[in-house]
């Protein structure tokens, strides 16, 4: 009975639907912790013998491998099949979620999560790999402006209901709960999902992986740890350093592959390369100012922090909201016209949160921090649309964790700088200064967005070049 609805839903002319809801309920059960945890760290610390510092490790450690897995994760799907990928991986993850409400130390509940992540990152490249292939190019950014909107309207809902469910029941429902979720999502995606052509007699390029993923991870992990440690701590500055090598030998392994993890004529295609450049300056800027805006509003404002909680969700709802509409306008009037739109309304919100910590202004604060979601909104589907369309179907996957990669090292990159920049001051004018650096990023990433092709020369370009 299950294979034949299977089959009813495949053969449905809705199918692409089916299979958009799919994925958006993976994404879904995965992403919604992440702010829950956020603001249960004490709870949990106090729960396990702990301090908050180091339980800060069960966000901190899978952001750090989540860079080490996406290359990976893309590429096997990309080889073996995505559908496998997106099962396996996402339903490792849900057992992971169980077992970390049965965690019994700091260290073991760290150590759960991150495999959980490990696991759980296949979620994405996958899913975005499974949408590309049954909607056609014109159509791809819609459906990228409702991932957006789930990736972000997720936490949200998590941070609606996690305080209060913390407060009452504990923090270990919230695993449960998870582990659930997420078994309901796999169960319709194990009914959806067809699998993707696999490519027979192509070996996977582990140097290719390896090399890529050291310089991936040691970036994220010396960046991050920098504001802490100091750029002097040999734990920092060691792996900066590795950094440079690691990219060559990456060059230098994808020249000898048969069968490279990312062909090297792609980084001559400026709609691959140019919108992972801008989307790390955005990320920058975007995750940079959002992370400091509440330290300004408790530090300097002097607001309770129920006032800024709520305040900051005005960034991830205009986020959620504009996602859809984006990627529907697009579809009309081209995914680089809204990637040059959205990068120019970050500058536009970077200055607003720049004069409202000036003139100590909570309107521009929260002018701010909508005028960023709206312009992320925008720009954030576009930019999966355009990597997507410029390599073929083979490469799906790899062109998403790319994609992904580069939003987590602008992401950590601009967290832990403008962290750095403002710490625990209680100035208004150091909080300027961080909003000002977070600007010159989307500066930036705007004249990049400007140099990316239109629909029809991006076509011309890759069929040139793949010898279409």
């Amino acid at each position: 009975m299950t294979r034949r609805l299977g089959q009813r839903i495949q053969a449905s002319p809705e199918y692409p639907r089916w299979v958009l809801a799919a994925c958006l309920s993976g994404m879904a059960a995965s992403s919604f912790t992440i702010t829950i945890l956020a603001v249960s760290l004490k709870a949990i610390a106090d729960d396990l013998g702990s301090t908050p510092e180091i339980v800060a490790w069960v966000i901190t450690g899978p952001m750090l491998v989540q860079a080490l897995a996406l290359p990976v994760l893309g590429k096997l799907g990309d080889l073996h099949g995505h559908r496998r990928v997106y099962l396996i991986g996402f339903g490792c993850a849900a057992g992971f979620a169980f077992a970390a409400a049965a965690a019994w130390s700091a260290g073991s509940l760290i150590g759960i999560r991150v495999l959980a992540q490990l696991m759980g990152t296949a979620t994405w490249p996958a899913s975005t790999a499974l949408l590309f292939h049954v909607y056609p190019p014109h159509e791809r950014v819609r459906a990228m402006g409702w991932a957006s909107l789930v990736s972000a309207g997720a936490p949200v809902f998590g941070l609606a209901i996690g305080g209060l469910m913390v407060d009452t029941l504990g923090w270990r429902p919230l695993f449960l709960i998870q582990g659930g979720l997420s078994l309901v999502a796999w169960s319709l995606a194990f009914l959806v999902l067809r699998e993707t052509r696999k490519q027979e007699a192509v070996s996977f390029d582990i140097a290719g992986a390896a090399t890529i993923a050291v310089a991936a991870s040691a970036l994220t992990f010396g960046v991050n740890r920098m504001p802490i440690w100091g750029l002097s701590h040999p734990a920092v500055w060691g792996p900066l350093v590795l950094v440079p090598f690691a990219l060559l030998a990456f060059v230098h392994a994808e020249r000898r592959a048969r069968h490279p993890l990312i062909p090297l004529d792609f980084f001559r295609r400026r709609n691959f390369v140019l919108p992972m450049v801008a989307r790390i300056f955005s990320e920058f800027a975007y995750m940079g100012g959002f992370i400091i805006t509440p330290l300004l509003l408790l530090q300097v404002f002097g607001y309770s922090a129920t006032a800024t909680s709520f305040l900051t969700m005005l960034r991830p709802i205009s986020f959620s909201l504009s996602s859809p509409i984006g990627g529907s306008i697009a579809t009309r009037i081209g995914e680089r016209t809204m990637v040059v739109v959205g990068m120019a309304g970050l500058v536009v919100a970077m200055a607003s949160f720049a004069l409202g910590a000036w003139l100590e202004s909570i309107v521009l604060i929260a002018g701010g921090l909508v005028g960023a979601g709206l312009a992320f909104g925008v720009f954030q589907p576009s930019v999966a649309a355009i990597v997507g369309n410029s390599v073929d179907e083979r490469n799906f996957g790899i062109a998403s964790s790319a994609t992904s990669m580069t939003s987590s090292i602008g992401a950590v990159s601009g967290i832990s700088v403008l962290t750095a920049f403002t710490a625990d001051s209680s100035s208004a004018d150091v909080f300027v200064d961080g909003y000002v650096l977070g600007g010159a990023a989307a500066v930036i990433g705007f004249a990049v967005s400007f140099f990316t092709q239109g629909r029809r020369a991006a076509a011309r370009t890759r069929e040139a070049l793949d010898g279409v």
